[in-house]
């Protein structure tokens, strides 16, 4: 399931990035267009919050932008013996996304036995993540596009794991 996702992430993110290349070389007219939408708030599904989050982000400039999301999941199990800074580069609307950071993550579990034993565990695991993908973002404000690889590599409980991610988001700028 997970490799059938990033396949299909990976190929909407060539088709996309391929038609704005293609859009970007017919533009015979270069002009600056200066950002006046600063502001962006959007959902995301899976990408950097692995199932979805939700977003806003300011632009510090035309080519930088700061980012914060929430994402919120209850996860629990029971067991029985016998669980930005974000760079972008391209045109005035159309972006190369670049980007690192981190996602805190609260995890808590019990598991119980037949024995009526109780373990609980709970806490706070780092995982650092990146982005490289395509991003729609008028100048002016309005509707907004992002989609790419989001990739997470969690360290806990003495266990590495690479997971290799996609996402998509819409939203809107003012």
């Amino acid at each position: 399931m997970r490799r059938l996702v990033c396949s299909v992430l990976s190929i909407g993110f060539i088709l996309v990035t391929a038609s704005a290349a293609r859009a970007e070389e017919q533009d015979v007219v270069q002009t600056k267009h200066e950002r006046t939408a600063l502001n962006s708030i959007y959902l995301e599904l899976g990408g950097n919050g692995p199932l979805y989050s939700l977003n806003y982000e300011r632009f510090v400039s035309d080519e930088i932008s700061a980012r914060i999301g929430v994402m919120f999941m209850s996860v629990s199990a029971s067991a029985t013996a016998g669980t930005t800074t974000t760079s972008a580069i391209g045109g005035p609307n159309h972006k190369l996304e670049l980007g690192a950071g981190a996602v805190l993550m609260y995890f808590s579990g019990t598991g119980a036995s037949t024995f009526n034993a109780v373990a609980t565990a709970s806490g706070f695991v780092i995982a650092p993540t990146a982005i490289v993908g395509y991003r729609y973002v008028p100048t002016d404000g309005g509707f907004n596009f992002r989609a790419g690889f989001t990739p997470l590599f969690i360290a806990a409980g003495g266990q590495s794991t690479f997971f290799p991610w996609g996402g998509i988001a819409a939203g809107y700028s003012f």
